[in-house]
């Protein structure tokens, strides 16, 4: 029976636990292109398993570094798209950029195309070490982490760009432990919150580790493995123990200063040493918060800082000084300072103790004879409501419109259909608000064919517009 789609008001998020186990993608940030393949051997119930990849060099050798983040936001936009049996999502390289937290620059796009290549050629063998949600028993399986990829190229050169469309099908064994449920939670916010591609890298894959592979649901609350063995799990080249110690040393300094880990110990020497990772309970905080009643709460959230970390700051420094963390936060936003993550910088802003952001440049001097500019009164603080209902920009607009319609169209466009329907949108023809409430009307109706009809009809008259404007028509 094909499972109805999940609700875009009851998202959960999740990763599929046979994925985040194994550790699919080197967490190191770079490798050379000859690094193409890579072999791991562990014990699963006391039998020996095997875990391969093989990689092309002409893409940049085995995933890693940011093709996790990539990875991570594919599965999370497939679980929000209902979870469909056929693996299919249709996206938008932005969407994907975004939903991995990452810049929407010329840089990142030339970066996904790399990783979307990657995962799609990149073979993985897992021999006696995929679990089966469903006969709960371990599998060997055969995968490309992606076993489709189409999309449409933004320029000449066939680069992705903002206005690329992507049909993508993850591997079957993926989605069919996803869709039997095998899957633990991931918290999306806190992970894109993180500085490096490493650390997020390390805290998929500890995270995972978190959890038992038979009841993936239940976090341990401290995690104890074999050095060698664990650079082994992370996919890291050189193995000498104080290289690969050097190599966790930045991740773990994060993760400890971000209070997802209390510790991290290690216990005897060389190649025996033991590591062993003691996590911060879940749930272990104090009670929570009430969010509408607390303005600077209110502040953190709508600066995209999630929930429970706005919880732990406020419950570490205390609410005068996130408030003055705040407003300092904002003179450096209004000064010019360039950031990547506003939320990870505003966190980094409130835990500073070692003055790392000092004040923006005072203002230049009065002229003599002339009257000071008046000083505007301190910005109020904006409510919750208020910072969940600011108003939308056309960008926000198109990619909420592109994300409805592609979930409930899916395959009845095409990848270059749904490309020249995101460049109508842009432009206002359809505009985004109307056709996506006519779509949603289709579907309470049934007649999601005859509007598929009717919007094929008015994206063709308006690619012929275009072509005949153009020079040389």
């Amino acid at each position: 029976m094909k499972r109805s789609p999940t609700p875009l008001t009851e998202i959960t998020r999740i990763d599929e636990a046979n994925v985040g186990r194994l550790g699919l993608i080197s967490i190191q940030e770079r490798v050379p292109d000859t690094f193409s393949s890579w072999t791991v051997e562990f014990q699963v119930d006391g039998r020996p398993a095997t875990l391969t990849c093989d990689a092309m060099p002409k893409y940049g050798g085995v995933p890693h570094g940011l093709d996790g983040d990539i990875a991570t936001a594919i599965m999370d936009l497939y679980v929000e798209s209902g979870c469909p049996d056929d693996g299919l999502l249709h996206t938008t390289a932005y969407q994907i950029l975004k939903r991995a937290g990452l810049d929407d620059s010329g840089r990142y796009y030339t970066n996904l195309k790399q990783t979307l290549y990657r995962l799609r050629t990149a073979t993985y063998s897992a021999s006696e070490a995929w679990r089966d949600h469903r006969r709960g028993n371990w599998t060997t399986v055969t995968f490309n982490y992606l076993q489709g990829l189409d999309f449409t190229s933004g320029d000449e050169d066939l680069n992705l760009s903002r206005s690329s469309a992507l049909r993508i099908r993850l591997a079957e064994p993926i989605v069919r432990s996803v869709r039997s449920q095998y899957t633990k939670p991931l918290d999306i916010e806190f992970l894109t919150s993180l500085d490096r591609p490493l650390t997020r890298a390390l805290y998929r894959l500890l995270d995972a580790r978190r959890y038992s592979p038979e009841d993936p649901r239940t976090p341990r609350l401290s995690y104890s493995v074999n050095l060698i063995d664990w650079a082994a799990a992370c996919k890291i080249i050189d193995q000498r123990s104080n290289k690969i110690r050097s190599t966790l040393q930045g991740a773990h300094d994060e993760l400890i200063e971000r209070q997802y880990l209390e510790s991290v110990e290690y216990d005897g020497r060389g190649k025996k040493q033991v590591i062993t990772y003691r996590f911060v309970e879940v749930g272990g905080h104090k009670p929570e918060l009430d969010i509408q009643s607390s303005p600077v709460m209110a502040e953190l959230v709508s600066h995209k800082v999630s929930i429970s970390v706005a919880r732990r700051l406020m419950e570490e420094f205390g609410e005068i000084h996130i408030r003055e963390r705040l407003q300092k936060f904002r003179r450096l936003l209004e000064s010019g300072y360039r950031v990547r993550n506003r939320s990870a910088l505003l966190v980094d802003v409130i835990r500073d103790q070692e003055d790392k952001y000092p004040e923006p440049s005072s203002a230049p001097s009065s002229v003599p004879g002339r009257a000071p500019a008046p000083v505007p009164p301190p910005a109020r603080m904006p409510t919750l409501e208020e910072a969940m209902h600011e108003p939308e920009t056309l960008e926000a607009r198109v990619e909420k419109a592109m994300k409805t319609i592609q979930f409930l169209l899916r395959d009845r466009l095409s990848v270059s259909e749904y490309g020249l329907l995101r460049m109508g949108l842009i432009v206002g023809q359809p505009d985004p608000e109307r056709i996506m409430r006519a779509a949603l009307q289709a579907k309470r109706d049934g007649t999601l064919d005859a509007f598929t009809d009717d919007l094929l009809s008015v994206l063709t008259t308006m690619n012929h517009e275009v072509l005949s404007a153009a020079p040389g028509a």
